[in-house]
């Protein structure tokens, strides 16, 4: 369960006292923007690493296509 500074009063809690905190009941208050701080907030698991090229097979630039000159502006009256 997170854990949260009140930014306002919530049920009964006066602003600045750390209450925890439901995952739902702290979307809710973020949105009404009645928290001020989270202090401990499960972290997020840890995406699988990507898949590293190793070191001597360097990864070729991609080229870079060549660009069109832009149109000049049309001039219109208005």
């Amino acid at each position: 369960m997170p854990r949260i500074t009140l930014a306002h009063w919530h049920a009964g809690r006066a602003p600045g006292e750390d209450i925890d905190v439901s995952v739902d009941e702290l979307a809710q208050l973020r949105r009404d923007g009645r928290v001020a701080a989270v202090l401990d907030e499960q972290p997020a698991p840890d995406p699988a690493p990507a898949e590293v090229e190793p070191e001597h097979q360097a990864a070729e630039p991609e080229p870079v296509p060549e660009q069109e000159e832009a149109a000049p502006p049309s001039r219109r009256k208005r």
